[in-house]
């Protein structure tokens, strides 16, 4: 004979159910209708908590009903359920649905799997026919078939056998299931597992998207690193070449960092805003004084020059050595204080 593990509830049961009593009849965990297109189950929330406070392990479904903003709020319901990262979270579906069913019941797997929850399908071993078993195997979707009044199906993790009788001292209509494969009387894992194949058809999060896909922009060519800052838009990072990818955003962000650091590249030009006192590392640096400014504590010249920095020590030496008029001036700084009066040096 046939022994229940699992039941199934909805708001169709009501909360006045025994669930210790079940506990004693072999039931080890329970699945709970929390919604329903865009309506929560009565007593979902009661249900829960019952059935938790009598030690059973609870997981919840969603009856499909093919209605505008579906999918968001089985999202939404769940959440403010507290629905735990890895509870099986399983989609009913079931009478006259029109669209692809594979593709109805994928569009709910991807969103549901961006929260950690474990996803899985009900439906009967009829409808069951319209998905491809393999791949369902292959995304690790629990498959919970309703097969009344025949032999256990072939390919169902858990199969519901009755939702006519009662079980132990419930006497009313109860869905009753065997959990073949024992993943759901089980308490779930407390630890959450992040996602790690960047080939994975994930739900893009805002701001937190990064993998391989195919950029929105009009950059052209094959899959390439791409970031997602809005969870719509994917912009490209590493083109399809290997070549990095920067935008002003980006460019506006590493300014922030090289900036400071332009002053003491050795041979960069520098403009006439540069402070001499900030040149301190030893090189040679191709530098402008202006008539109007003369630089920023560089020596009174113009045009163009030779900055010769060299340090010993404590010590800092400046030489300059002027473009035109081949005028040289030297100062040096000790201890990183006080710089000397620049002296222009006589031959």
């Amino acid at each position: 004979m046939t022994a229940a593990n699992v039941v199934d509830v909805s708001e169709w049961q009501p909360t006045s159910i025994d669930w210790s009593n079940l506990k004693a009849s072999g039931v080890k965990a329970v699945v709970v209708r929390i919604g329903h297109g865009v309506t929560r189950d009565e007593h979902a929330a009661d249900h829960i908590a019952n059935a938790t406070k009598a030690g059973l392990i609870v997981h919840v479904y969603h009856y499909y009903e093919g209605v505008d903003g579906e999918l968001q709020y089985s999202v939404s319901n769940a959440k403010s359920l507290n629905i735990q990262p890895n509870v099986y979270y399983f989609l009913d579906m079931e009478g006259t649905i029109t669209g692809s069913w594979p593709s109805i019941f994928d569009s709910f797997r991807n969103q549901w799997s961006a929260y950690s929850w474990n996803t899985g399908l009900y439906c009967s071993l009829s409808n069951y026919a319209k998905f491809d078993d393999a791949t369902l195997v292959k995304q690790g979707v629990y498959r919970w078939i309703a097969a009344w009044g025949s032999d256990q199906p072939s390919n169902a993790d858990m199969w519901q056998y009755d939702s006519k009788t009662g079980l132990g001292s419930y006497t009313s209509a109860l869905g009753k299931d065997v959990d073949i494969a024992g993943k759901l009387i089980k308490e779930p894992d407390s630890t959450v597992v992040e996602p790690t194949d960047p080939n994975g058809n994930y739900t893009i999060k805002p701001g937190a998207f990064v993998g391989f896909d195919y950029s929105t922009t009009e950059l052209q060519g094959g899959k390439m690193l791409v970031a997602s800052p809005d969870g719509q838009n994917k912009i490209p990072k590493l083109a399809p070449t290997g070549a990095f990818l920067f935008n002003n955003a980006d460019g506006d962000n590493m300014w922030t960092l090289i900036k400071p650091k332009i002053g003491t590249i050795n041979g960069a030009i520098l403009d006439t805003s540069t402070d001499f006192n900030g040149l301190t590392s030893e090189g040679h640096y191709d530098i402008r004084i202006s008539p109007s400014t003369q630089g920023k504590n560089g020596p009174k010249d113009d045009n163009w020059g030779l900055l010769d920095v060299k340090v010993a020590g404590r010590m800092v030496v400046q030489t300059y050595y002027g473009d035109i008029n081949a005028n040289v001036y030297v100062r040096n700084c000790r201890d990183g204080t006080t710089w000397t009066t620049w002296r222009e040096i006589k031959f």
